[in-house]
């Protein structure tokens, strides 16, 4: 397996691509990319058939392992791996530790374990059980075993623990992969903990920073779920930098949690390859719809931008070899608006409200109040007699043939069709997003696409 770059700036947007992927011959992954998040093994709210009528591109797969630990045994005896298993065998597979999309319980991590929280219950892993759970499902790339119980509020000593416990677990899961048959078509990723240590950062990045792995996850900033989202990316910017410029410019990165798509540009500025999509999962969770602008073609950059990923030679070319492979509802009324006289002149107005819900209370912060630009929220009694698609701009299956008002009424009569249609219509939004993402890049538009992602409401 290699990752190429068409260039290595530190802390710069870049673009390359996955490719000689040994179980998928002839795939190739673009990035800046998005993993697909999946809960027990398959997209949440799609079958395979409905994913086929989102997207026919093989997107790869983000499986976290606390969702799919309880079927280990099974997968196990199935002797074919988690792709296989669950009938995705023609999708790149990744393997976290958390769900990205559910908060993790924080204290339950101890000296030699950490806590992952299947659907049975708690289950506590160390090096060898984790391993043996990675061999099981035989991913394609996956994170070693870390400790990132830590953000924001973490003490020192807290910090500590987790970049010490995170750098032997790492440790001893390249020692388990060296040595695996399993795993020699398999990338192994190391882990960057610190919690918003400067010191903590530096030390973790500059050890992994030696060994020979396909790259890095940034971890230990936060303890996932939808709460992220809040998260500015001021709060992350020093960490970030003082992550990425001490790691090997030309190497992979990813980052998890449900990052707010504003937050994410400024994330591939600096140099993030992969984010996963755990963030139009919450949005749909809540009754939400994605509306921001996402399509660089509104953006007046001229058709006739070279492809620079194509045109530029590559920089750098990282391979992995066999012998060295590393390889519940609720709503909340929008704030008061003068009114309209009709529907159509009030879309653009409403367009900026949405209802931010976390464990069923509606937060205010000013983060959370920048969230409203990016969707709007199906639950409120205003859409019962609308009439319109969810954007108009959108060419998604549900935008094409169903309409607000009746996306509303499937979500107020908890019917499991409204979550479904709402699922193809933020993850199409989404991805395209991402392929809006990799051309701004590439004709170095990115500037103009974050101003408009964080500005422009007039679109759906």
């Amino acid at each position: 397996m290699k990752f190429i770059l068409s260039s290595v700036a530190s802390c710069s947007n870049r673009i390359g691509y996955i490719k000689d992927i040994e179980r998928l011959p002839g795939l190739m992954l673009e990035t800046p990319m998005l993993l697909l998040y999946a809960k027990g093994g398959s997209i949440p709210h799609l079958t395979y058939e409905v994913l086929q009528m989102v997207t026919k591109d093989k997107q790869p797969l983000h499986i976290p392992i606390s969702t799919v630990a309880h079927c280990h045994e099974a997968v196990t005896a199935f002797r074919k791996g988690i792709a296989d298993f669950t009938g995705l065998k023609e999708y790149f597979t990744f393997c976290s530790i958390h769900d990205p999309a559910v908060a993790t319980p924080y204290g339950f991590n101890d000296k030699n374990t950490i806590s992952i929280w299947p659907r049975n219950g708690r289950k506590q892993l160390d090096p060898d059980k984790y391993m043996d759970m990675i061999e099981a499902f035989q991913p394609d790339m996956y994170q070693a075993l870390c400790d990132g119980d830590t953000d924001l509020k973490s003490s020192k000593k807290r910090i500590h623990k987790s970049i010490d416990k995170s750098l032997m677990f790492f440790e001893k899961c390249l020692e388990r992969h060296e040595k695996s048959e399993v795993l020699k078509k398999s990338a192994i990723l190391g882990v960057v903990e610190g919690g918003y240590s400067i010191e903590g950062r530096e030390k973790s990045a500059k050890y992994l920073a030696d060994f020979p792995v396909f790259g890095y996850v940034i971890d230990g900033l936060h303890k996932n779920g939808p709460d992220v989202e809040n998260l500015t990316f001021e709060d992350v910017r020093e960490i970030l930098e003082e992550s990425l410029k001490h790691l090997p410019n030309e190497k992979f990165r990813i980052l998890h949690g449900c990052w707010n798509p504003g937050t994410v540009l400024s994330m591939v500025e600096l140099g993030i390859d992969a984010f996963d999509s755990s963030y139009p999962y919450t949005v749909t969770e809540r009754g939400g719809a994605l509306i921001f602008q996402n399509c660089i073609n509104n953006l007046n950059i001229p058709s006739s931008a070279t492809d620079a990923l194509n045109a530029a030679e590559p920089v750098t070319d990282i391979e992995l070899k066999p012998e060295t492979s590393i390889s519940a509802q609720s709503s909340s009324e929008p704030p008061e608006k003068k009114k309209i006289s009709t529907q159509e002149a009030s879309h653009a107005e409403e367009d900026k409200y949405v209802v931010s819900k976390t464990q069923g209370h509606t937060t205010e912060s000013q983060s959370s109040r920048l969230n409203k630009i990016y969707e709007l929220s199906l639950l409120d009694e205003k859409y019962a007699e609308d009439f319109t698609p969810l954007s108009r701009s959108c060419s998604c299956l549900t935008c094409q043939k169903h309409t607000r008002a009746y996306i509303h009424h499937l979500l107020q009569t908890h019917e499991l069709l409204g979550p479904v249609l709402l699922t193809i219509h933020n993850l199409h939004h989404y991805m395209e997003f991402f392929k809006s993402i990799r051309e701004a890049i590439k004709s170095n538009s990115l500037e103009s696409l974050k101003r408009c992602v964080n500005e422009r409401n007039d679109v759906s």
